[in-house]
């Protein structure tokens, strides 16, 4: 009968010694152009929300709601309207820069970085 004799991970790491893989200049060069793809990105998002934030349009105070009387409504309503308008508009330039602009760029990129194997021969 064979005998099957146990190793221990251990022994078998002592034995192999440490391996590192090193990665290519593209892979390399690739990691950081989807880094600075990712911060331009998060930029973007960044200034997007402040431009929403700053263009938002102030609700109407309960005074000046008060003293429209019965254009309170009308008043509500106009609000409404230009809060949609800022929110689109910032969803807008989101969509133009990001959605279509830099993520294709970023897939593209990772796409390379991680589908390109090393074949020898």
């Amino acid at each position: 009968m064979d005998e099957k004799e146990a190793i221990t991970a251990n022994a078998v790491l002592a034995t192999a010694g440490s391996t590192k893989v090193q990665a290519s200049f593209v892979q390399r060069a690739g990691l950081w152009l989807a880094a600075g793809v990712g911060s331009v990105i998060a930029l973007v998002t960044i200034l997007v929300l402040v431009f929403v934030h700053k263009n938002y349009p102030t609700m109407p105070s309960a005074e000046a709601l008060k003293a429209a009387g019965t254009d309170s409504k009308a008043a509500i309503e106009q609000y409404k309207e230009l809060s949609q308008v800022a929110v689109k508009n910032g969803l807008d330039l989101f969509q133009t820069i990001v959605t279509q602009a830099l993520l294709p760029v970023l897939t593209a990129i990772l796409g390379y970085i991680f589908g390109k194997g090393d074949r020898a021969g």
